[in-house]
């Protein structure tokens, strides 16, 4: 599709979509034409004033702080399975891992992920759903790749995620308040921002959007981030042996794992005025879609680019986005992969994955995998 249709429409649900690297960089570096007033949640991009609570949050002090958590956290949750057999690495860990990370940032009480888990499961299956639903030509467009910043919040307040979870948020801001602690939610609780030259204090309802953005953000992409890394590194034994003999390579390896499998390989963009791709005119208004994943795999950008190679040298992919799109949550989602990677191959620099077993995630937003089992040998 790069070489033969690089601007693709689709008559019966009336959008177009991009394919190559360079046109996907364009139209998420060109906010002024290409909109994200309706866009994918899994973006992690937020409306004005949530989106400075995001960048407090999500600071490189504030990230790196979480370091030694992070490894706790993965020590717990792995630890249980050295000297098994194996274990559903999905299932058991990697779906586990960022709700457990969010809920520490955000000071709530231990064993409240696998309520904040199920919460999250429930939203995406919803969303899949829909978008299920339009796929089968019994709609229109995916609702979960075009969605606004109100359907999502709708679609949040009907999941159980209120009840479990933001049910607690009320007394955690008001002690926060009272008490404050050094953990994120204090910082934000606390925070100022400016609004038409003035400061002023954040309001509960904008902690709430905070917290969802977190929420749904934050959890899918690494769960499916971790889901393609177990797939891949069994896939490719003589890259993951490549990383075993040399640790300092894993944060390219798991640059490389966002390219070669982009957890959230599609995004969508509204048009506020006609532009041209290669001949090609998109009329203002029209619905966008930019294919991250087949870009990541453009040969005009990456040398061999369907080879999994964890010694690549890229200076970018497009699995977080770019410029004023780049996932803001990219730092964490980075921290939480490269720090799975090293608690599991200091444990096991070997395992096997049948992939017959292996069960994808219903979702129409994200792509990779909901239970991975894997077997050491």
């Amino acid at each position: 599709m790069r070489d033969e249709c690089p601007v693709y429409y689709n008559d019966k649900f009336d959008f177009y979509a991009l394919t190559r690297f360079d046109d996907v960089l364009r139209a998420t570096t060109d906010t002024e034409v290409f909109s994200s007033s309706h866009t994918t949640t899994l973006e992690m991009m937020s409306p004005d004033p949530v989106d400075e609570l995001v960048n407090r949050a999500f600071t490189p002090r504030a990230i790196a702080r979480l370091e030694a958590r992070v490894h706790r956290i993965c020590a717990r949750l792995l630890d249980p399975f050295v000297g098994t057999g194996g274990f559903d690495y999905v299932d058991e860990f990697g779906a586990l891992l960022p709700p457990t990370v969010i809920l520490e940032m955000l000071g709530f009480p231990e064993g409240r992920e696998q309520e904040w888990r199920r919460a999250i499961d429930q939203m995406f299956h919803e969303m899949g759903a829909m978008g299920g639903a339009a796929a089968t030509g019994e709609g229109e467009l995916p609702s979960s790749v075009m969605r606004s910043v109100d359907d999502t919040e709708t679609l949040v307040s009907q999941s159980d995620l209120a009840s479990t979870v933001f049910g607690m948020l009320p007394e955690l801001i008001e002690q926060r308040r009272r008490q404050p602690t050094d953990d994120i939610l204090s910082t934000l609780v606390h925070a100022e921002i400016e609004e038409n030259g003035e400061r002023r204090s954040i309001t509960t309802a904008e902690l709430y959007a905070f917290i969802q953005l977190l929420a749904i953000a934050g959890t899918e992409t690494v769960a499916r981030l971790l889901s393609w890394m177990a797939v891949i590194l069994a896939r490719f034994p003589e890259q993951r042996a490549v990383v075993v003999d040399n640790p300092a390579l894993i944060p390219n390896a798991v640059e490389e794992l966002l390219r070669y499998e982009a957890p959230s390989p599609v995004n969508g963009r509204w048009v506020t005025r006609d532009v041209e791709f290669h001949g090609v005119t998109i009329p203002a208004g029209s619905k966008l879609i930019m294919l991250n994943g087949a870009a990541n795999r453009d040969e005009r950008a990456f040398e061999d680019p369907n080879r999994f190679d964890v010694r690549r040298k890229f200076t970018k992919h497009l699995s977080l986005g770019y410029g004023a799109h780049y996932c803001v949550g990219a730092a964490l989602a980075r921290l939480e992969g490269r720090i799975a990677l090293e608690e599991t191959l200091k444990r096991w620099p070997a395992w096997d994955v049948d992939e017959s077993k292996i069960e994808w995630a219903h979702t129409s937003t994200v792509r990779g995998y909901a239970r991975v089992p894997i077997t050491f040998p």
